[in-house]
Order: C-alpha cells, then structure tokens, then sequence
C-alpha cells in the first residue's frame, strides 16, 4: 500500500504526488490517452492533409524572420491560406469538428482508467494500462453522464452571465469608458472566480461516478467532499493551469518557428496537449482521493481492514 497517498496531504504534497506519479507511470497512462485520443488525432492529420495542409513546412529562424520581411512574408502566408476557403475546405472543417466532437466522448473512459491507475497504486496492486481501460469502459456510461452534466452546467454559468455582463458594460460605457472599463475588470473577475468555486464544488462527480457505484452523476456528494477544502483545490487547479500554459504556450511557438502551421505542428502540438492533459488527470485522480480520506475515513477502513487481514 502507498502510505503518501492513504493519508491526508497538503498543498505542495498533492502537486509533489502528481508529478511523482506522472513520471513513474508516464508509459503506462501516457498510452491510455495515445490509445483512446490518438487515432482521432491522426484522422484529423489525414483531414488537413487533404485539404491542402503541408505534412512539413519549414520556416527561416535566421535574421530573416525577426526582420520586418520575414514576419511580412510569414503573415502574407497565413492571409493567403485564410483566403483559400473552397467548398472541400468548408468539408474538411466540418469534419474537423466532428471528429473533434467524437472525440470528447472518449475522454471520460481516459479519465476513468486514470482513476482506476490512482487507485491500484494506492492499494500497492500492480496493473497495465490494458486493464484500467477495460475498468474505465466498464463505468463508461455514468462517466459520460456526469462528463455532460458538469459540462452543461459549467457551460450554462459561463455563457449566460457572460452575456448579462456584455449588456451591463456595454450601458456603463455609454456613460463613461473608464466606468466600463472598471466594471468590466471587477464583472468578468467574479465571473471567473465563482465559475471555478461550482466547478471544483461540483466536478469531482466524474471520480464519484467511476468509484461509486450507484452515485452518477454524483453532483451533491461531490458538493459534500470539497466542503472545506474548495479554495485549495482552486489553487491547485489554477498552478496546473499555469503549469499547463507554459508547456503548451512556449514549445509550440517555438516549433511554429520552424514547421508553421503544418500537419507535423499539429501533430506535436496534439501530442504535448495529450500529456498536459494526462498530468491534470492524475492530479484530479489525487486530489479525489485526498477528499474521501479527509471527509471518508477511508484511511482508517482501510487500516482496520489490514489488521484484520493479519
């Protein structure tokens, strides 16, 4: 059994553990995400492709680009491309979207497998990562259903109050600019912070519906895990973020540099969001688990059920 992740942790133990973890089992869950999403990865590589994507597209890094004729011919390029809009490139986009579409569907079981992961190494079991898909896909409906839920509810206190604001800005400025400007900061600012407290309130109902059964889509109980603990798991979710942006803010406009806007690019680019995304789920998985020892007892059910075994 993993004694770190069977006691309650603090802040810097739970970031410690989620890249402890990653590496350790990066083969193992790093290939749950290249199984489940990389096909449609590859599918939309063969889309841009034909629709008139170059595979490999190199771009002058020498003195050239940071001149005012190298930025010039590289963005003549993009506007030349954008002004290459044909009816196979509207099929191609849409197809795009579609498989972009399809694709979220199968995030839920790849997050499930990643709980599954979590919590074998908790216990001290071994496992491949063949066996936490098929556990993933065995929980896959309530994963989905909670998935869409939190997503429709995250979707819902986005958008509405968004548009709420724009209007109440948009008469503030009319009044005076810096009026607006002031409202917008303050406006937008509650909107993101409150928007980040009901998701961490209620997001932790996908790891519920995979590890407790009859629970999806979980929202309340999710709701009485995170009491006491939200701003925490705010602040975590907020250095993965960071975390996050650096990695996939700073290598693909390095790359960019070098292959522009080509199939290869997106392939790399696809591929650093898939370990971002793996290292965030590993942290959620963490970070569920943390909140059943705190709220569950969980640790001691399991202590009491090692002396028994003994």
């Amino acid at each position: 059994m993993n004694g770190s992740l069977n006691k309650p942790k603090g802040f810097g133990q739970i970031l410690d553990q989620t890249f402890r973890l990653s590496k350790q089992h990066f083969k193992t869950f790093f290939l749950v995400f290249l199984t489940l999403v990389g096909p449609f990865f590859l599918l939309e590589a063969l889309i841009n492709l034909m629709m008139g994507t170059s595979f490999l597209k190199e771009v002058s890094v020498g003195p050239e680009i940071f001149s005012g004729a190298g930025f010039e011919s590289w963005a003549n390029d993009i506007a030349a491309e954008e002004e290459a809009i044909t009816p196979g490139y509207l099929i191609g986009s849409l197809l795009l979207g579609f498989v972009t579409i399809v694709s979220f569907f199968i995030y839920p079981a790849a997050q499930g497998a990643i709980i599954f992961g979590v919590d074998h190494i908790r216990k001290g079991e071994s496992f491949t990562y063949k066996q936490i898909l098929k556990e993933g896909f065995s929980r896959y409906g309530p994963l989905l259903g909670s998935t869409l839920l939190i997503s429709l509810i995250g979707f819902g206190i986005t958008i509405i109050p968004m548009i709420i604001i724009a209007f109440m800005i948009g008469f503030s400025a009319l009044v005076h600019p810096f009026i607006g400007l002031m409202m917008s900061i303050v406006l937008f600012t509650a909107l993101f912070v409150g928007v980040l407290y009901f998701m961490v309130r209620w997001g932790f109902g996908v790891a519920i519906s995979a590890m407790e059964k009859g629970s999806a889509p979980a929202l309340g109980r999710s709701w009485h895990l995170t009491k006491r603990r939200t701003w925490t798991i705010v602040g975590l979710f907020v250095i993965y973020a960071l975390i996050v942006g650096v990695i996939t803010g700073v290598l693909p406009l390095t790359l960019g540099l070098f292959l522009g806007n080509s199939v290869v690019y997106q392939l790399v680019v696809n591929l650093v969001t898939l370990f971002t995304t793996m290292i965030i789920s590993v942290g959620y998985a963490i970070i569920y688990f943390d909140l059943k020892i705190r709220n569950d007892g969980d640790d001691l059910d399991q202590l009491i059920d090692e002396y028994e075994t003994v």
